[in-house]
């Protein structure tokens, strides 16, 4: 028996005699028997749909996770794509390193056996590089002397060679060198310097003064004691007579009149610029202006200064031998050893080549 029907039986003992209360109480038990199926059946429900809603969004973040699943799976796979392409690349790289340093050592090799079998080459290229050298000496500058000097010591340079198969190129050079020898020599420092030094005496030349010609003598005026020669005494009188009055002297050749001090000054400048000239003609080897230069020079000290100075005769004396100086020379228009030396060296860089 539960504790319901206990009660109620309790209730029964006690109050017998009132059935209604009883008879209302079953009927509010039946009511609450409702209710407690519809609470059930909305508890079921609400647990349905709440049941249905779950497994609805399980399966949304189911299909979400393989999502993000898959897109893991590619993050990882390109990952992996990436890391090989990186190695390749890395291997690649460390390949070409060693291809390169394999390479170098080759070569640091082939540098070191060239030195060791044929150290002298060196001595071929220096000296080509001379002969050039010698040549712009020469056709660049004009300078004779630098030229010839670095010709032989190219030639110095083949001869440390010790090489038979270069005689012939030191024949070349032999008869290069005697070609410049044969050409005459000009210190065209020293004649400039000459040039200029007779433009400063040209200031202390004195000028000529003016100079009367010597006059005629006359006759003896004396007269004879012949009768016969009556006419000529009778003139020789006449002349004695007339010469206390007026006398006359005869004169042949033309007077030069002085120069005014502005024309003389005029004179010296135009001797400098004759001098000047020819000091541009000596650097430019000009030789027909350096020759009318200093032959105008001569000609216009010759005229307008005095011959008898000291200074006069110095200056003339210095233009007649500077005019006989040859300023112009026909240099050869190539060295014959350029064209063999060169040559040589490219037949031993072949035989160098060929040989590695």
């Amino acid at each position: 028996m539960t504790q319901e029907e206990k009660q109620a039986s309790v209730a029964g003992e006690t109050a017998p005699g009132h059935a209604q209360p009883v008879q209302h109480k079953k009927a509010s038990g039946r009511g609450g028997v409702v209710l407690g199926g519809i609470a059930i059946a909305l508890t079921l429900g609400l647990t349905g749909w709440i049941y249905l809603h779950g497994h609805q969004q399980g399966n949304a973040q189911q299909a979400e996770i393989a999502a993000l699943k898959s897109q893991l799976a590619g993050a990882i796979d390109s990952i992996g794509a990436l890391k090989q392409t990186q190695s390749q690349d890395l291997t690649g790289w460390q390949t070409g390193q060693k291809q390169l340093q394999e390479e170098m050592q080759s070569l640091q090799g082939r540098v070191l056996d060239l030195n060791e079998k044929r150290p002298n080459d060196w001595l071929l290229a220096e000296s080509e590089y001379l002969v050039r050298m010698a040549g712009r000496k020469l056709w660049l500058e004009h300078d004779l002397v630098s030229a010839v000097t670095l010709l032989a010591n190219a030639d110095e340079r083949i001869k440390a060679l010790n090489d038979p198969s270069l005689l012939p190129l030191r024949k070349a050079l032999a008869e290069d060198i005697a070609k410049l020898k044969a050409l005459p020599t000009l210190d065209r420092e020293g004649l400039t310097l000459k040039l200029a030094a007779l433009s400063d005496q040209i200031d202390l030349l004195p000028m000529n003064a003016v100079a009367m010609p010597e006059a005629i003598t006359p006759a003896d005026q004396q007269v004879s004691g012949q009768l016969d020669d009556w006419q000529n005494n009778l003139k020789k009188n006449w002349v004695n007579f007339t010469e206390n009055f007026i006398t006359i002297r005869r004169r042949d050749g033309a007077v030069e009149a002085l120069l005014s001090p502005q024309q003389e000054i005029y004179l010296r400048e135009n001797l400098k610029t004759k001098l000047l000239q020819a000091q541009l003609a000596v650097y430019r080897e000009q030789q027909d202006l350096y020759a009318d230069s200093l032959d105008k020079a001569q000609r216009w000290v010759k005229q307008y200064f005095n011959q008898d100075d000291s200074a006069t005769r110095y200056v003339l004396g210095e233009l007649a031998k500077l005019k006989d100086e040859q300023v112009k020379f026909d240099y050869p228009e190539r060295f014959q050893t350029q064209a063999i030396l060169e040559q040589v060296l490219n037949d031993r860089l072949q035989r160098i080549l060929a040989g590695h």
